[in-house]
């Protein structure tokens, strides 16, 4: 390899990937809080993906408008509908999902150590990473506590006015 680090592609095809199984959750789901909740997971996954790629300030409005606006389904959709629908609950189905992702991330992680195409990152503190981010990003990081700060007032002002 010539210098070239894989890292970051490597880290935007896995978020591409996770965004895609997300997407498809969206559209399979039958439940409108779980579809809610993959939409909202699916635009956090492509704010980050445009992050990555430098796009800042895009990732932050779409993590304001479209995971915000998956929020507010989520607290409508609860509020309207009440929560009179039961639901029942597959535990087997859960453990083998959870047991499919897990043998999914070893053997992928078992792959990638394999070839030399993953790396354990070199250690940060805690100070500096912080300190980093609020250099760089602090106009994205406090559109988008305003943003959702926003969202969670109009979600209460929903659900009390729902409830009374």
């Amino acid at each position: 390899m010539s210098g070239v680090s894989v890292d970051l592609p490597l880290f935007v095809a896995v978020m591409g990937a996770a965004a895609v199984a997300s997407s498809y959750l969206v559209v399979r789901s039958r439940d409108l809080v779980y579809a809610s909740v993959s939409l909202a997971v699916l635009g956090s996954l492509t704010a980050a993906v445009l992050a990555l790629l430098g796009l800042g300030i895009v990732a932050a409005y779409l993590v304001l408008v479209y995971v915000g606006a998956a929020v507010m389904f989520i607290i409508i959709t609860i509020s309207m509908l009440g929560p009179s629908h039961a639901e029942q609950q597959d535990v087997m189905k859960g453990l083998i999902s959870a047991t499919s992702v897990a043998a999914f991330v070893i053997i992928a992680m078992a792959v990638l150590r394999l070839y030399n195409l993953y790396a354990v990152p070199a250690p940060i503190s805690v100070q500096v990473a912080a300190s980093e981010a609020l250099k760089r990003y602090l106009p994205v990081l406090a559109l988008i506590f305003i943003g959702q700060a926003a969202t969670v007032v109009e979600a209460i002002a929903i659900a009390r006015r729902g409830g009374a």
